[in-house]
């Protein structure tokens, strides 16, 4: 198994295998890809890590110029932009500010010691919450009222009715 084939099963065991009998962090493939650059691709935060703790280069471009942390943020991996943020250029972070802000994430998390420290559900918090307002907006109040009992079972639920958070 190489280390693609790990990266694109999700195995850690395999990938970390790979990588403590001496494999190469950085081989590119057919496409210009780094075994990072599929990781962060796909969200895979802990695959993320142990390829930096290995000595992976995130500053490695694929065949169209893009990083692992420009592909990160353009499909919404907060967690590994967090990892990658570090190695990250200026204009590279102007870049995922944008990409994250379009997908309802407004600022890059600082890089937590410990990639599950990161809170996932803030993501799905947020997007659950834009959601009912613009079904709310379209009329539909099924949206609202599933988010309402959500919010109350977490007892968080907002005083009176719901009108969206920020």
């Amino acid at each position: 198994m190489s280390l693609f084939d790990a990266v694109a099963a999700g195995d850690r065991a395999a990938l970390s295998a790979q990588l403590d009998a001496g494999a190469d962090p950085n081989p590119f493939d057919d496409e210009g890809r780094t075994p990072l650059m599929m990781a962060a691709r796909s969200g895979q935060d802990d695959l993320v890590q142990a390829l930096l703790e290995a000595g992976a280069d995130p500053t490695l471009p694929d065949s169209v110029g893009e990083t692992p942390f420009v592909a990160a943020a353009a499909y919404g991996h907060f967690r590994v932009c967090a990892l990658l943020s570090p190695h990250a250029t200026a204009d590279e972070k102007d870049m995922a500010r944008t990409l994250l802000k379009n997908q309802g994430i407004d600022e890059i998390p600082a890089r937590p010691s410990r990639a599950s420290e990161v809170a996932p559900d803030d993501f799905r918090r947020k997007l659950a919450s834009a959601g009912a307002y613009v079904a709310g907006k379209l009329g539909d109040a099924g949206a609202t009222k599933r988010l309402e009992r959500v919010l109350r079972s977490e007892g968080n639920a907002p005083k009176g009715p719901f009108k969206g958070r920020k």
